[in-house]
């Protein structure tokens, strides 16, 4: 029949490339007529691949596994050659894999170092931000870390020269145009050096005040009131007594009124006061005036040589003397103390002299037995321009054109005079040294010329 040959013929071909049973590799379906050629080579086909397979599986063998694929059917050559192709990739993209990653953290290591060290320095700033919102912790803080160290602090008697303005009154000048500022600015003068002396008195009237200095400097008889409303002062009057009855006397520091003297007549009785008197650069140029008064000796009496305090000796004792020869100085005038002090787990030797009536005068630290230090306790010694204990701040200012201010280890407050080599302690009570509050109402408590155990 024609059909049913067409029929098998199809079925044929289209199952010609359908994999065989897995029964029986070699056997042909059923209801197909056996092609003797056909089975030849089938059979010949199996003997080929017998031997391939036993290679593969003793290939397999000694071979380290590999990751578990869903089995392929052996018969087809070209599906096994597929199944290698994932493998080679899966191994290839691994190895992609890992390179990527090593490459990611060698790129990044350097960055996270960087940004460590960025907050590392980043962090003190954030701290020291918050601890700025307590001023008071900050300053506590920095007290803790370390002592605040102050340079030695030069004062000079600029501070107190007299002050006026370059006029004159108004229907004209009492003597000439440059003299009468001059005047006016000595009468300034001599008013601060009398209120650094003494002081002055204030009287408080509602918001009014009224500043009264009245006293005498040098033979200088100083009368000064000054109206201050609002902390300035809005109107003052000063009137000096010349030691020869000369009157001077100025308005809002405007020579007003000059009787009994003159200029050069006020120039000598300046000089016989032991002062001298010179003018000063002003700030305004033109505007101000500015006059000095300095001292250049002691007025009164002068100073016995057993009290006068210069360069390295007190009176007849001198540093570096023997303490032998110390010794004989008082030893019939004075009465003689030896006692021993320890500083420091160190013995030092110390005699305190007194006077006949037991009063104390100093007391002199010896060392290797030679005059070490001298310690004064008695307000009877002086320099010549008559600085000793008692003497405050600001006598030593108007006295001395420069002193040096500084303090101890333990901040005590001391100041060096030129010409003696030695410390003047004064009171400690208002002292700045920070903001350069230095109140001349401050006294000399003790004098030491050259060096003492206790002193720190």
């Amino acid at each position: 029949m024609l059909f049913p040959e067409l029929i098998m013929t199809e079925i044929k071909s289209t199952e010609k490339n359908a994999p065989p049973g897995s029964a029986d590799l070699g056997q042909p379906s059923a209801g197909i007529p056996v092609d003797p050629e056909q089975a030849k080579v089938v059979q010949a086909a199996e003997s080929l691949k017998l031997p391939k397979q036993a290679d593969e599986e003793e290939t397999a063998a000694n071979q380290p596994p590999l990751p578990t694929v869903a089995a392929m059917p052996m018969a087809t050559q070209p599906e096994q050659a597929k199944s290698s192709l994932p493998m080679r990739m899966i191994w290839i993209l691994s190895a992609v894999v890992l390179l990527l990653i090593a490459l990611f953290f060698i790129i990044d290591r350097p960055q996270q170092k960087k940004d460590t060290n960025k907050i590392q320095t980043q962090e003190p700033k954030q701290e020291e931000k918050a601890s700025v919102s307590d001023y008071t912790s900050v300053i506590s803080k920095n007290l803790l870390i370390r002592e605040p160290k102050y340079s030695e602090t030069i004062l000079t008697d600029d501070a107190f020269a007299g002050e006026a303005p370059a006029v004159v009154k108004a229907n004209g000048p009492l003597i000439s145009q440059d003299i009468d500022p001059q005047l006016a600015a000595l009468a300034d003068a001599l008013k601060k050096r009398l209120e650094i002396l003494q002081g002055s008195q204030m009287l408080v009237r509602g918001n009014a005040r009224t500043k009264i200095t009245k006293g005498e400097f040098r033979g200088f008889k100083i009368n000064a009131i000054e109206k201050i409303e609002n902390q300035n002062v809005v109107s003052s009057e000063i009137t000096v007594t010349t030691p020869k009855h000369g009157y001077i006397k100025s308005t809002d520091n405007v020579l007003e009124i000059v009787k009994g003297t003159d200029f050069s007549r006020v120039g000598v009785e300046i000089q016989d006061a032991g002062l001298e008197f010179f003018a000063l650069s002003a700030p305004l140029a033109g505007k101000m005036v500015r006059m000095q008064l300095r001292s250049i000796r002691f007025l009164g009496k002068p100073i016995p040589g057993e009290l006068l305090i210069s360069g390295k000796s007190v009176g007849l004792i001198t540093l570096g003397m023997t303490v032998a020869q110390m010794e004989k100085l008082f030893i019939e005038s004075h009465i003689v103390l030896k006692r021993k002090i320890l500083v420091n787990d160190v013995y030092f030797d110390v005699y305190k002299i007194l006077d006949q009536s037991n009063e104390p005068l100093l007391y002199v630290y010896e060392n290797k037995g030679k005059v070490w230090g001298i310690s004064l306790i008695s307000e009877f010694f002086k320099t010549e321009k008559g600085i000793g204990i008692g003497s405050n701040l600001g006598m030593m200012r108007i006295n001395y054109p420069q002193i040096k201010l500084n303090h101890s280890e333990k901040k005590t407050p001391f100041v060096q005079l030129e010409g003696v080599a030695g410390l003047f302690i004064i009171q400690g009570d208002g002292i700045d040294f920070m903001k350069k509050v230095f109140p001349n109402e401050n006294k000399v408590i003790s004098i030491l010329i050259g060096n003492s155990p206790e002193f720190e």
